[in-house]
């Protein structure tokens, strides 16, 4: 499998931009791949919108983009951050897929036991989108914005949006066995918005014989540690992590 012959989708995470994977497309640009960034729906930078989106929207737009490079290209290798890195494996259940990356992905956004929530309203958010829309969130302090860069909907959480993630990744999880594509998983050891325990939910219960997991470590303490594919200490290696996967991918 040459670089020609090789599409490689890349998906951007909940709320986010393809400006989020910008510094890995252009390392596998630069690599000689076809690489797509697409826009997931309701992504585009309407508020409301994206308030009438849901995991089924996001996942029809990146299976749209998909399909069209599956019909340009030999073989797609398809790697999402967070959201993306959940859509990916939803891809990697319906299609035939030369490889998956997921980096900080879910498959539960929260959990009873053991305990873990990055906000305990997420356990309430079906009751909650009955009476609210929307709900306020903390402030993100500039610093962290200089260490892990960021675009997207900022200062409000979109209660039936995230109700939608919520459920939806658990379906994901529960149809990771149908996963056989070859998978390589990416998690920071200290992401306090996505619990590291994904990392070992997706990569135990995936039927690929190939798979491989990668922990990242940070040393600074400013950010959720979450934003690998953008965060000054970890986008580099990222990058070089997944087009290594990529290139492994010859001959498969």
């Amino acid at each position: 499998m040459n670089s020609l012959e090789t599409g490689c989708l890349l998906l951007h995470g909940y709320a986010g931009r393809p400006f989020e994977m910008s510094w890995l497309a252009e390392v596998l640009r630069m690599a000689g791949y076809r690489v797509e960034t697409p826009v997931l729906a309701g992504h585009e930078g309407d508020p409301g919108a994206f308030a009438r989106s849901r995991f089924e929207d996001w996942l029809g737009s990146a299976e749209e983009v998909l399909c069209s490079l599956q019909a340009q290209c030999a073989r797609v290798v398809v790697a999402g951050f967070s959201l993306g890195g959940t859509l990916a494996l939803a891809l990697a259940q319906k299609h035939h897929l030369a490889g998956v990356a997921t980096i900080a992905a879910p498959v539960f956004l929260c959990r009873l036991f053991p305990y873990f929530s990055p906000d305990p309203l997420l356990f309430a958010s079906g009751v909650i989108r009955r009476f609210r829309t929307r709900l306020p969130s903390s402030p993100v302090r500039p610093e962290s914005r200089r260490i892990a860069p960021w675009e997207g909907y900022e200062g409000m959480h979109f209660v039936e949006p995230l109700h939608s993630f919520k459920t939806a990744a658990v379906l994901v999880r529960r149809g990771l066995p149908r996963v056989t594509a070859p998978v390589m998983v990416l998690h920071g050891v200290r992401d306090r918005a996505v619990h590291p325990d994904n990392a070992w939910e997706i990569l135990s219960r995936v039927s690929s014989p190939r798979r491989e997991m990668h922990l990242l470590t940070l040393r600074e303490r400013t950010t959720s540690g979450h934003l690998l594919v953008t965060h000054e200490e970890t986008r580099a290696s990222v990058s070089a992590l997944v087009l290594g996967f990529v290139r492994s991918l010859q001959g498969s």
